[in-house]
């Protein structure tokens, strides 16, 4: 499958270009600063925002390709990477994007993937070439002298419109004659009208912005009991408060919402100390300062990143405490001489393992003679090593004697399992193998035989004066591959460790030495 990951510098040149848009909205902040550098409006300006209709979905392929050229040439022909290159390698993410439903793979044949990294960039330059092309081009548009501002981002446009609502409904008939394959959405009024999350006012023919929030808004800030890091949760309350004083200019907006947004807080468990924290660093803000980009004042050699759990707090402070080993190596010392940046990515929540985007294939009822088979270790009653193993559906964990059930049918001929071998003495190995699970158990007992001591397994057989014939293995997890494939060693590896982590087989409690973490990495 062709990656919709398009190289970081492709991204970039795609993103400096959009910005060169006369109609270019980089955020909301810099929505503010337009309107509040606006004249005092004429008499009876209507304010107006469209909205294109399922932008990302409808660009044609060609046009797309067209629009992204004729921005490209604008550049310094010499300037690296070339034009060509970037169109070419857009051109595989575009025409290369497939999905699988069920059994059936589909391939998208007009449009860009949501969600993939150059799509805002490539929707808004579309979207540009038919402005430069219909909008701002006087010979097409003979609306154009009733535009006083036209700003956009990507799908969502703000107008300031001079002329009355008849004459509106005219050029919104001429926006969706101009393309084939976009349509517009139109809003208007004289008083106030939402622009992403802004409600933009008029007041004595003067634009000033108080914070929008929909009808249907429902309180969905992250919950404090919630399992992100604590100094995430500590920010949350400072960053919306930020966000109020950014967009509210009136005093008496910036009041109301602040007292909605606390009481929001109060109700997803956020305590009076963490939200007064809050309100004191934004009291000792101005307007103007939270308009100034933040400069990090620090940049780090070293970032640790790890997927959150409860454990990740305990972790970066083994890491700081530990941190000196590096630090005074005569050959790493220069390398890591400051503490790392640990960086914390989402981890797994209800929906990751709840929700699947692949769907499996339906389940179609069919006539047996026999009943399937249940998930289980069976003997294949074919081979030397049968008399080391039995039938069970489960076995019991080594430390608490929970009864575990065995995933999958698994026989000495089964190949990709997870194993458990037992010793007389009950102590338990568990192992991992990509071939016939009787030709990994022959090896076991093939080192015992030869007295091999390098493996931990022969070791403890010979060291506690085990017989070979005493040794005692189940198959329990057969593991696949799923339907869009994947690296097998990697996930039998992974397999491997959670499964010495979970029963504890980690001597002295069991056989095994170590166990692999760079399969998680």
């Amino acid at each position: 499958m062709i990656s919709e990951q398009l190289p970081s510098f492709v991204k970039d040149t795609s993103s400096m270009i959009s910005e060169q848009l006369p109609s270019f909205v980089k955020d909301t902040s810099s929505m503010i600063s337009i309107i509040e550098s606006l004249d005092p409006l004429p008499e009876n300006t209507l304010l107006v925002t469209f909205d294109v209709e399922s932008l990302y979905t409808n660009i044609p392929h060609e046009g797309g390709i067209e629009a992204m050229e004729h921005f490209l040439l604008q550049r310094d022909p010499n300037e690296l990477p070339s034009s060509a290159c970037i169109v070419t390698l857009a051109e595989i993410v575009l025409t290369h994007n497939y999905f699988m439903f069920l059994n059936d793979f589909f391939i998208q044949t007009k449009g860009t993937a949501m969600g993939s990294p150059m799509a805002p960039n490539y929707a808004n330059l579309y979207v540009g070439y038919m402005e430069k092309q219909s909008i701002f081009n006087p010979l097409k548009n003979v609306f154009l002298p009733n535009i006083i501002i036209w700003k956009r981002y990507i799908d969502d446009i703000f107008v300031l419109w001079r002329g009355d609502a008849e004459l509106l409904q005219s050029f919104y008939a001429f926006l969706n004659s101009c393309s084939e394959h976009l349509r517009f959405t139109m809003q208007s009024d004289t008083r106030q009208i939402s622009f992403l999350d802004l409600l933009i006012l008029c007041e004595d023919n003067v634009l000033y912005t108080d914070l929008y929030r929909k009808p249907t808004d429902l309180n969905s800030l992250l919950r404090a009991d919630s399992c992100h890091p604590l100094p995430l949760k500590n920010s949350l309350p400072y960053s919306q408060f930020c966000r109020i004083k950014r967009i509210c200019i009136k005093q008496s907006d910036f009041d109301r919402n602040m007292a909605e947004t606390q009481d929001k807080f109060k109700e997803r468990g956020y305590n009076n100390d963490q939200i007064n924290i809050a309100i004191e660093k934004i009291q000792n803000k101005t307007r103007h300062d939270l308009f100034q980009g933040q400069s990090r004042k620090k940049t780090h050699s070293c970032v640790l990143t790890t997927r959150y759990s409860k454990c990740s707090e305990q972790i970066k402070g083994i890491v700081h405490k530990h941190w000196h080993i590096l630090k005074y190596d005569d050959s790493l010392g220069n390398v890591f001489s400051d503490l790392p940046l640990v960086v914390f990515s989402r981890g797994r929540n209800l929906r990751d393992q709840l929700v699947h985007s692949d769907l499996p294939p339906q389940d179609i009822p069919e006539q047996r003679l026999f009943a399937p088979i249940l998930d289980g270790n069976y003997k294949c009653n074919g081979c030397a090593q049968c008399n080391g193993t039995y039938k069970c559906r489960s076995f019991k964990h080594p430390q608490t004697g929970k009864s575990i059930p065995i995933k999958g049918v698994i026989t000495c001929s089964t190949k990709a399992v997870i194993y458990l071998i037992t010793c007389p003495c009950g102590k338990n190995y568990v192992g991992k193998t990509k071939r016939e699970l009787k030709v990994r158990i022959s090896e076991h007992r093939s080192t015992i035989r030869c007295k091999n001591l390098t493996y931990p397994v022969a070791a403890h057989f010979l060291e506690a004066g085990h017989s070979i014939s005493s040794l005692r293995y189940i198959g329990i997890e057969h593991v696949t591959l799923p339907r869009r494939g994947g690296d097998l060693d990697n996930l039998l590896l992974k397999r491997e460790a959670a499964w010495i982590f979970n029963l504890k087989t980690l001597a002295p409690f069991g056989l095994n030495i170590d166990f692999d973490l760079k399969p998680f990495l």
